[in-house]
Formats: structure tokens, C-alpha cells, sequence
């Protein structure tokens, strides 16, 4: 009887383990996947997807794949030439905007404000437009 229960345990301890490490190894490799597909500059991260998204639903090539994606990187490579202007220009509009409004404001409101415009300039999409409606909440719970 004492052998029919230790050979039990045994059994669970190694299913057990199993299922533990079969889950750490699963873990692992998609973090690792996510961090070779998003870890990249935004340019990128957008071209994978984009060809991911048309291999899938296109059934391409390797060919195909290795064709779009470099069409897409020359793309890129203009499109960043040609918004690098327009880019310049906003940005330049933006500090002579927040230069203004700090000298509307308190001593103590130009300190949050300087910390607030900094939150903004770090964020990962850059600041919304005044038309652009509402970022969802963090928080995710229900409704107040």
C-alpha cells in the first residue's frame, strides 16, 4: 500500500513539475518572440506587422516577403525624409506654444507644467491633437 502511494506521488511530483516547467518555457518564448517583433524602432515594429498581417491573409511567398519588405523600408526611408520638414516645424511650434502659455502662468504652475510637457514628449504615441478624442482610462476596472 505504501509503494501504490509513494509511486503516486511520484507521478503527480512529476506532472506537477512537468506543467510548471512547460509553462516557464512557454513564458519564455513569448516574451522572447514579443521582444523580437516589438523590440524595435516604431518603423519597423509597423513593417513586420504589415507584412505579417499580408503574409497571412495573402499567403505569400518567402520571395514575396523578402520583395514587400523591402519595398516597405524604402517607403520608409522616403516617408521619413519627406515628414523630417514637416516634423521639424511642428515641434518648433509646440516649445514657442508652451513658451507663451508658461508666461501666463505662477511661479509654481511653470514647474508642473515644465514636468507635464515632459510626461508628454515621452509618451509613446507623442501628444493627441485638441480635436482627437480621449485616450481610454489605465485603469480598467468598471465605471465610476
Amino acid at each position: 500500500m505504501k509503494s501504490r502511494l509513494k509511486t503516486t506521488a511520484v507521478l503527480l511530483g512529476v506532472f506537477v513539475l512537468g506543467g510548471i516547467a512547460g509553462a516557464g518555457g512557454s513564458r519564455a518564448y513569448t516574451l522572447h518572440e514579443m521582444r523580437s517583433r516589438f523590440g524595435g524602432p516604431p518603423a519597423e515594429v509597423r513593417a513586420h506587422l504589415r507584412v505579417e498581417a499580408m503574409r497571412r491573409q495573402l499567403d505569400l511567398t518567402g520571395e514575396q516577403v523578402a520583395k514587400i519588405e523591402a519595398i516597405i523600408r524604402e517607403t520608409d526611408e522616403e516617408l521619413e525624409r519627406t515628414m523630417k520638414p514637416c516634423r521639424d516645424g511642428l515641434e518648433g511650434l509646440r516649445e514657442r506654444t508652451d513658451a507663451r502659455i508658461a508666461e501666463v502662468l505662477d511661479p509654481e504652475q511653470r514647474t508642473r507644467f515644465k514636468d507635464f510637457t515632459e510626461r508628454r514628449s515621452r509618451m509613446p504615441h507623442g501628444p493627441r491633437p485638441p480635436h482627437a478624442p480621449p485616450r481610454p482610462p489605465h485603469d480598467h476596472g468598471p465605471p465610476p
